[in-house]
């Protein structure tokens, strides 16, 4: 797709491939990186509501579960939990953003990724997700679009594109 467009503005040379793969890595990267930072902050989130709040020290489960989760060490006195405004809106239920890009996956591997535009799938998903709103359970709906219930097998493909298709699912 890249070589459509990214050309040199001086020669018109297309984009290297080495570059193209360079950059790639680096994507898979920073995914690997946002996924475990989310489930630090999904554990904290967790943490400090199933713990009693007489003996929760949050400076340590912050510390604890981002040496579980990163694989960088944690920065001492920086206490992120204090800025962590999703402990007072959401509770312990942070873990629902990286819940939803699971379902979100799985979905999308129902459309034809050479065909993004194709109006089937869409116009199935308009017609049984969004059309519906409210009305049914969301995992009801999503199901219904499935044809399944919905598992984590699209994302974990996600997250291991390189290493081929998994054999997870829950």
């Amino acid at each position: 797709m890249l070589a459509t467009f990214a050309k040199h503005y001086q020669t018109g040379a297309t984009i290297p491939a080495e570059l193209v793969r360079q950059m790639k890595r680096a994507n898979d990267y920073g995914k690997g990186l946002q996924v475990r930072r989310q489930m630090v902050y999904a554990q904290v989130s967790l943490s400090c509501y199933s713990r009693d709040p007489a003996t929760l020290d949050t400076d340590a489960l912050a510390r604890e579960v981002t040496q579980r989760y990163q694989p960088f060490p944690f920065v001492e006195g920086t206490h992120f939990q204090c800025a962590f405004g999703h402990l007072d809106g959401y509770s312990a239920v942070y873990y629902t953003y990286m819940w939803s890009l699971v379902i979100a996956k799985d979905m999308f591997s129902q459309f034809d990724r050479k065909n993004l535009l194709a109006p089937g799938v869409a116009k199935k998903y308009r017609e049984m997700v969004l059309a519906p709103g409210g009305s049914a359970p969301a995992a009801k709906l999503v199901e219904g679009f499935l044809g399944r219930p919905f598992n984590n097998k699209a994302w974990t493909d996600w997250l291991n594109e390189d290493e081929g298709p998994s054999t997870t699912v829950n």
